[in-house]
């Protein structure tokens, strides 16, 4: 529809819009009837091919001696017999042969073609007879002056010494106009000169550019429910804006928009919404404003919700399941969201095949629909078998355990929601590109569950860079494999270099080395999720750590286990042992040579043994490793330094969680997340400076320098590190372009032994780039401190960008 403003005000529009196509095409009638003439004879002139009815009919049944092709003198008769289908020693056949006439007539180097049969005693020649197309002698265009002939000549399907195709060269004409309207030229017209054509075999195109033309503003009416910038994130159509918007006026890119705002309105409710536009010129041709015409109707409200053909749950049972309720506008979200909750219900109980058609029924009152829910509930199935596929590294068992930890298991029920799920951990261990979950099969009661898999690459060789603002900058060398197999030992040489040993069991193993202007680390870690193929994994880990300190310089060398079991209700506990020699050393010094750092530095400085048993007890309902979007995290721990020797004893306690919860989500399934957490530590006795708590910066309290927030002692008020830290905090994230940008704001809070409790509040960006950091994120925080004590030390801006890790 274009209502009748737009009808009205688009008869310049619709005439500027084909000038250049009916210029050419009335321009170039001759040109045109001969085109329509050789079509003509194409479909008459080869049936005037036999001198009367009675020699066709003795050439009825007869075999093809020999088929032949004359009157062709450039094209070779092999390429004009390349689609002919007769063929010597076949019976003749008369529509067979008319056939292959028409093809020869269809070729470019064919003007026209007929064809004669000719009796040898009792065999038949069938001879066709051709008249070749002139040839293209010359290619000229003529009057152009912004767009040069190099660069118009290849918008051309032809060239020189090409058989004259009528069909192209008017084509081509369409071709240079398209080409001058790509360029602004909205106005541009081009004629064919058919004499030149005609006489000479020479294509000539006169081009009459007219002005370039730019839009000059963009302008929406009638829109009253919805405001401007939502109606225009939905066209394409920009006004001229130098360097960043060419401002072309393109016919075919308003219609688009012009269906692309209606689909909107509809969308959010206005179910009789209608748009159209029109082209407002300048004298001089040279600017336009474009108007976009919006009839926005009535937005339309749910009146009732009924269902038809629902036997296995009841009116409320499904009204629960979904958020659509009488009273609301009916936007085309609430429709996909019901009609996927609906789906979803059915699906966890085994009703795979159901079917939730929506229906709207216009009621008396204006602005009110009830929505007729017709369910086609099918019948329920058991899951018999699942079946892996796609996988030549990885091993079944390892994709089995996505789907044994929802539940998803044969002879239960064929649960699409537990499956959903799981293909949703699965493909967030990185091993997999792509996984779909089908059934398949034809008992009556019963489908196997395919899971189809795409693996991805697995093992990486990483050299680069690291930055954040706690550890500044650091070189990256680090070996991964993230489905590592260390029982798969090579059997040969090739078996190494192709990358197909020591894979597939969805292990990890990793190898990092990290020298850097702050900190150098380096560490070997080895996972082992399901130790035995039972549900206990195992940790190990060898670091080296050197970083320097606000008053002296630490390193560390050490390494860790732990042992951990995994129940089915969610919950785990592990146990873990570290053993680590601490040495500090280059205590600071003042001019004259005399230590200044703090007393509690002075008292570990050398080497410092811990020898560490900690034991922890958690829970992980949330629905993927990476980016949760529901559930949540708890873990309590108890860690006893000295039990086992060393320098230290005391004890330290820790608890934490952090739940998810999605709030908002679109059509398009991006989610924009909720997350609050809260933890606390409390050292039992007297810890080593080196041990204690220090908040601030990224992944404690940002709005303050990394270790800002501490306790302070010395002459130049060095932290010493906390006794105790409690730490909460809340964040919003959402995305802002595909699953690859992110917008955040945040509230963090926290308290130390000394000074108040501290509050910061801050927004913040995160990306997310698979192909270079799998799915870590690159963090860039504005943290803005509200409550803090005079001796803190605050920092505006923090990021994190690569691998680099802070201790």
């Amino acid at each position: 529809m274009k209502n009748q403003a737009s009808l009205a005000g688009q008869n310049e529009k619709q005439i500027k819009k084909s000038i250049g196509r009916q210029q050419l095409l009335a321009r170039s009638g001759v040109a045109s009837l001969y085109l329509w003439l050789g079509v003509w004879l194409c479909y008459f002139g080869v049936e005037l091919h036999a001198a009367d009815a009675a020699a066709a009919e003795e050439t009825a049944g007869k075999i093809i001696r020999r088929v032949d092709v004359e009157g062709n003198k450039a094209v070779a008769s092999g390429l004009i017999l390349a689609g002919v289908h007769s063929r010597a020693g076949a019976v003749f056949n008369e529509e067979l042969v008319s056939e292959d006439a028409r093809r020869i007539q269809i070729m470019p180097e064919v003007y026209h073609v007929e064809w004669r049969v000719v009796a040898v005693g009792d065999q038949v020649d069938v001879i066709f007879t051709v008249k070749e197309s002139p040839q293209i002698q010359k290619i000229s265009i003529l009057g152009n002056k912004h767009l040069k002939s190099n660069k118009l000549l290849k918008e051309l399907s032809f060239k020189e010494g090409d058989f004259l195709d009528q069909y192209q060269v008017i084509q081509g004409g369409e071709a240079l106009v398209e080409a001058y309207r790509n360029k602004g030229y909205y106005f541009a017209t081009i004629r064919l000169k058919e004499d030149m054509l005609k006489q000479q075999g020479q294509v000539v195109y006169e081009v009459v550019e007219g002005p370039k033309v730019r839009i000059k503003k963009v302008s929406f009416e009638g829109n009253k429910a919805l405001k401007k910038r939502k109606v225009k994130g939905k066209t394409k159509t920009r006004a001229y804006l130098p360097v960043f918007q060419k401002g072309r006026l393109d016919d075919e890119k308003l219609e688009q928009d012009c269906l692309a705002l209606a689909g909107f309105y509809h969308e959010e409710g206005f179910l009789d919404a209608q748009v159209g536009y029109s082209c407002d010129f300048s004298e001089d041709k040279t600017r336009v404003t474009v108007r976009f015409l919006i009839e926005e109707g009535v937005k339309y409200r749910v009146a009732s919700i009924r269902f038809e053909g629902n036997q296995k749950f009841s009116r409320e049972e499904l009204l629960d399941s979904m958020k659509l309720e009488p009273g609301q506008v009916l936007t085309q979200k609430r429709r996909v969201f019901a009609q996927r909750a609906l789906g979803r219900i059915y699906g966890k109980e085994g009703y795979i095949y159901t079917r939730t058609p929506l229906e709207l029924q216009y009621t008396d009152q204006e602005g009110e629909v009830d929505v007729v829910f017709k369910i086609e509930e099918n019948q329920q199935y058991l899951l018999d078998r699942l079946i892996v596929s796609g996988n030549y590294q990885t091993r079944d068992k390892v994709i089995r355990r996505a789907f044994d930890y929802y539940d998803f298991l044969p002879g239960g029920i064929y649960d699409t929601d537990a499956a959903e799920r799981a293909q949703k951990r699965l493909h967030g261990a990185g091993l997999f590109e792509n996984i779909t979950v089908t059934p398949i099969g034809d008992a009556p009661d019963r489908r196997d569950g395919l899971v189809e898999v795409t693996e991805t690459r697995t093992g990486l060789v990483n050299f680069g860079v690291g930055v954040d603002t706690n550890s500044g900058v650091g070189g990256i060398f680090s070996i991964e494999q993230r489905n590592f197999d260390i029982a798969n030992y090579p059997q040969s040489l090739g078996d190494l270099l192709r990358g197909e040993a020591f894979v597939g069991a969805g292990q990890q193993l990793r190898l990092v080395f990290m020298p850097g202007t702050r900190v150098t680390t380096g560490h070997i870690q080895f996972h082992e999720p399901y130790l035995f193929d039972q549900p206990y994994y195992m940790d190990l880990n060898l670091s080296m750590f050197r970083r320097w300190r606000e008053s002296y310089l630490e390193n560390r060398r050490g390494g860790s286990i732990t042992l951990g079991h995994r129940f089915k209700n969610r919950w785990s506990v592990e146990a873990s042992l570290r053993t680590e020699e601490v040495t500090v050393t280059r205590l600071d010094k003042d001019s004259t040579g005399t230590v200044i750092a703090p007393q509690d530095v002075q008292d570990v400085e050398g080497s410092n043994l811990l020898n560490t048993l900690r034991v922890g007890i958690g829970r992980d309902t949330t629905d993927m490793m990476f980016r949760p979007t529901e559930g949540y995290k708890l873990n309590v721990s108890l860690e006893q330094v000295g039990l086992m020797g060393g320098d230290f004893s005391y004890a330290a306690a820790n608890a934490g969680g952090t739940l998810y919860h999605t709030v908002y989500e679109d059509i398009a399934e991006r989610k924009t997340v909720w997350a609050g957490q809260i933890s606390g530590s409390k050292i039992i006795d007297d810890a080593p400076v080196f041990e204690r708590y220090y908040a601030g910066g990224i992944g404690s309290l940002r709005g303050f320098d990394y270790r800002g927030v501490s306790p302070r002692d010395g002459i130049r008020d060095y932290p010493i590190g906390s006794e105790y830290i409690l730490l909460a905090g809340t964040e919003m994230v959402h995305p802002l372009f595909e699953e690859t940008i992110y917008g955040k704001i945040f509230c963090d809070s926290g308290l130390v032994s000394e000074g108040p409790y501290r509050v910061t509040v801050g927004f913040g960006l995160e990306l997310v780039i698979p192909q270079l950091f799998q799915m870590i994120p690159m963090h860039f925080d504005f943290g803005f401190p509200l409550l803090s004590d005079d001796k803190d030390e605050e920092e505006l801006f923090s990021f994190n960008f690569g691998s680099s890790m802070s201790f």
